[in-house]
């Protein structure tokens, strides 16, 4: 885990949660001091930014960026340090922004829609835990190592239908594209779990045997997927299925019980 400060671009100062980081406190900037309430690491489990003590994340409430416990499900406490930026992991053209521009000690922090101008630019400095490696695959924010998952039933790749970036597109396989498109490839996190490349997004379902959609990470064991040898299984207990063998372009992918059959083996293959 890597834990950091977040320093405002256009002053030395860095995103503090008031009196010491409490539930509902608002988060303001302040003079650097690396106290425990100005210190915040990537929790991509849940996909939230939290304090490193306390089990608070980042949330807006009434446009005012405030610390509380998480919630699953609530939209405003979904974000994600995207370059230079604090995104939305919902809505990439809402971050978060120093309001009003100002640039005095205790100025208030909020959201507002991208607009790339300093107010809304950060620098994350590392201050403590396991330091990020250039070109990790686990660096959120950083270098990613790239891959295919490839069935090795028919050489055909884990596809996310369409494109489509929003949460609740199909999980098919599909003849892989040239030049590599990013519906295509995958990438493990911090805690080694396949996230698309498209929009970062895992996928789930509700049950054996239905087909697998895109959904934002939130910890449920249904969405948390990694690499057992030829089995891609999730901590569920359940492994990567294409259904009912289907050879086609197109075909839906589920999840089932492993039987190790040639349509539940599969190969990561970088680029």
């Amino acid at each position: 885990m890597a834990y950091f400060v977040i320093k405002c671009k256009d002053t030395a100062f860095v995103l503090d949660a008031k009196g010491g980081g409490k539930e509902g406190h608002p988060v303001i900037t302040y003079d650097r001091t690396n106290a425990e309430n100005q210190v915040w690491y990537d929790d991509i489990t849940t996909g939230t930014i939290r304090l490193k003590e306390g089990n608070l994340c980042m949330a807006i409430k009434n446009n005012a960026l405030v610390v509380e416990k998480y919630k699953e499900g609530n939209p405003d406490q979904q974000w994600k340090r995207h370059e230079k930026y604090i995104r939305n992991r919902l809505d990439n053209n809402k971050v978060i922004d120093i309001l009003e521009d100002k640039k005095d000690k205790g100025a208030k922090v909020g959201a507002y829609t991208f607009h790339g101008k300093g107010n809304q630019c950060f620098e994350f400095i590392f201050v403590g835990g396991e330091a990020p490696v250039t070109g990790a695959s686990t660096q959120e924010g950083g270098p990613r190592k790239l891959f295919y998952i490839v069935s090795e039933m028919n050489g055909r790749v884990l596809d996310v239908s369409g494109g489509k970036k929003e949460a609740g597109a199909k999980v098919v396989v599909y003849d892989k594209h040239t030049p590599a498109a990013n519906n295509q490839l995958w990438y493990l996190d911090t805690y080694g779990y396949i996230r698309s490349a498209l929009n970062e997004m895992t996928f789930s379902n509700l049950k054996a045997g239905e087909y697998l959609r895109t959904q934002v990470a939130t910890g449920d064991p249904r969405n948390q997927w990694t690499f057992h040898g030829r089995k891609v299984g999730s901590r569920a207990g359940e492994c990567l299925d294409i259904k009912g063998e289907d050879s086609d372009n197109g075909a839906e992918v589920c999840s089932f019980e492993y039987k190790d059959q040639k349509n539940q083996h599969w190969i990561q293959q970088y680029v």
